[in-house]
């Protein structure tokens, strides 16, 4: 089943086109990494499919449902119940972690689930706690993000964006605001989720993690999809002159 349908999306900024007709599908239980240079549209590309961007064309379907249509060359978005309803299929994981600094631990996880989900408060923590002992952070849920390393606090990321249990799961470059000493924890957290099996868009410049991780990798430049394949065979034997080019920086 198609988990997300992405087709010929299109997205400028002004008069710079920084999407130009892409089209893909990610499986359920899929792990998919985008990679690519700086400015090829791979965070564009994300923030479209979570709706932190309007597209200018194109269609958007998460598990059959339509996120965004096209009729007439007119882009038409689901109406807010809808919208609401398609949000809560998926978790975004932001580069900068985006906690509520006044919020604890604890409350920065729950806080969607009660005033937005509408799930009773002791529900609610009961979930955060479970997420929180996953995430190795039990002895933390008290605490507020000011006293925690940035690796914590991207692990609150994570469980925050799982507590609604989504179908599927957004990754914008979760390791690029990390010291290098403390990448390896989160990419140990996102490897646990892809062995459960967990449906995954993750937009990533750790490539050796991505030929580990992945079971597809996807190459942009300039607001195309270049090349995409098995993660192995990205890696270790790219086809196309710009992703041999791409890759032998690393």
């Amino acid at each position: 089943m198609h988990v997300l349908e992405m087709k010929n999306i299109r997205k400028s900024f002004g008069t710079v086109e920084v999407l130009k007709n892409i089209s893909l599908n990610v499986e359920q239980g899929e792990v998919v990494a985008v990679i690519g240079p700086s400015g090829s549209g791979k965070s564009t590309l994300l923030r479209c499919a979570t709706t932190l961007e309007q597209v200018d064309g194109g269609t958007i379907e998460i598990c059959g449902r339509a996120l965004v249509a096209e009729s007439d060359g007119k882009v038409v978005f689901a109406d807010k119940k809808d919208l609401a309803e398609i949000r809560a299929m998926f978790g975004l994981v932001f580069q900068n972690f985006n906690l509520f600094p006044h919020f604890s631990v604890r409350r920065n996880v729950t806080e969607s689930l009660i005033h937005v989900r509408k799930i009773p408060r002791k529900e609610a923590e009961e979930i955060a706690g479970k997420l929180l002992s996953k995430m190795g952070l039990s002895d933390k849920a008290d605490e507020y993000p000011c006293r925690l390393s940035g690796g914590q606090q991207q692990r609150v990321s994570i469980a925050r964006a799982l507590a609604a249990n989504p179908q599927i799961l957004f990754f914008d470059e979760p390791t690029s605001a990390l010291d290098p000493e403390l990448t390896g924890e989160i990419l140990k957290v996102i490897r646990g989720l892809a062995e459960e099996k967990m449906t995954m868009v993750i937009v990533t410049h750790e490539m050796s993690f991505a030929r580990e991780v992945a079971d597809r990798i996807i190459f942009m430049d300039e607001g195309v999809i270049v090349e995409q394949g098995p993660a192995a065979e990205i890696i270790n034997n790219p086809q196309e002159a710009r992703t041999k080019a791409f890759l032998a920086g690393y």
